[in-house]
């Protein structure tokens, strides 16, 4: 099964925030890109492409919408 982009994240905790809201929407997300690959405690620099499997796209776009629309702001500190 082919790979595709769901979205793209500036950094790797908004790039972990996104993937596990689609983890648990029953997507099967990968990180990708930064600086090399992206693995667990690394930091990275650039963007990172959140890949989902292409049954899984419509779903991702789907959980992504519902983000944008609640107006999520990763960049908000608290």
């Amino acid at each position: 099964m082919e790979l595709r982009v769901a979205t793209t994240a500036t950094d790797i905790g908004q790039a972990s925030v996104i993937k596990g809201l689609l983890e648990s929407a029953a997507s099967r997300p990968r990180l990708s890109g930064g600086v090399g690959d992206v693995f667990p405690d690394t930091v990275t620099m650039g963007a990172i492409d959140i890949l989902v499997h292409e049954d899984d796209l419509a779903a991702a776009c789907e959980v992504l919408a519902q983000i944008e629309d609640n107006d999520v702001d990763f960049d908000e500190e608290e």
